[in-house]
């Protein structure tokens, strides 16, 4: 024998449903807000004036903004270059590192242009307390492809020689 619902439990049934969509959508919202969100920017060539530590010098300025709600520890900035070069640190930043950014911080890293040569540059990174690495890609992506490949091959060249 089928049972029919009534109206009121017809009506309770939808309300019901109802609730758990829009809860289900509410987690799921504060759960993705609350996720670590870092946006870098590279500024290339950019000639300073009136800085007593870089006034004339034409600098690569890469700025690490925290877009998400939870605080970040940066400790290093740097790039990743395309081989055969090798990768760098940089040590110029303000505020010095490690340092935690809250929501809406940043943190600025200078490089004189003279001393670094863009072309080689797959991406730039910084890396947080946790060891996580958020990157801004320079190189294409063909170009970094290629570097791989060959970083690879001298990698396991140097493992044949060693045996």
């Amino acid at each position: 024998m089928i049972r029919v619902m009534t109206t009121a439990e017809t009506l309770t049934a939808i309300i019901a449903a109802y609730g758990a969509v829009v809860s289900t959508i509410a987690v799921a919202k504060q759960i993705i807000s609350y996720r670590v969100s870092i946006k870098m920017t590279v500024g290339l060539n950019m000639e300073t004036r009136g800085d007593p530590h870089h006034d004339g010098t034409t600098l690569i300025i890469l700025k690490v903004v925290n877009k998400g709600r939870r605080p970040v520890t940066i400790t290093h900035t740097g790039a990743w270059c395309l081989y055969p070069n090798n990768p760098f640190l940089c040590t110029d930043t303000q505020p010095d590192l490690a340092h935690e950014i809250k929501e809406g911080e940043s943190i600025m890293t200078y490089l004189p242009k003279s001393a670094v040569d863009v072309e080689t540059i797959d991406f730039w990174q910084a890396m947080d307390s946790t060891g996580r690495v958020y990157k801004l890609r320079q190189a294409s992506r063909l170009k970094h492809w290629r570097s791989e490949l060959q970083r690879k091959w001298a990698h396991r060249a140097s493992i044949d020689t060693a045996n």
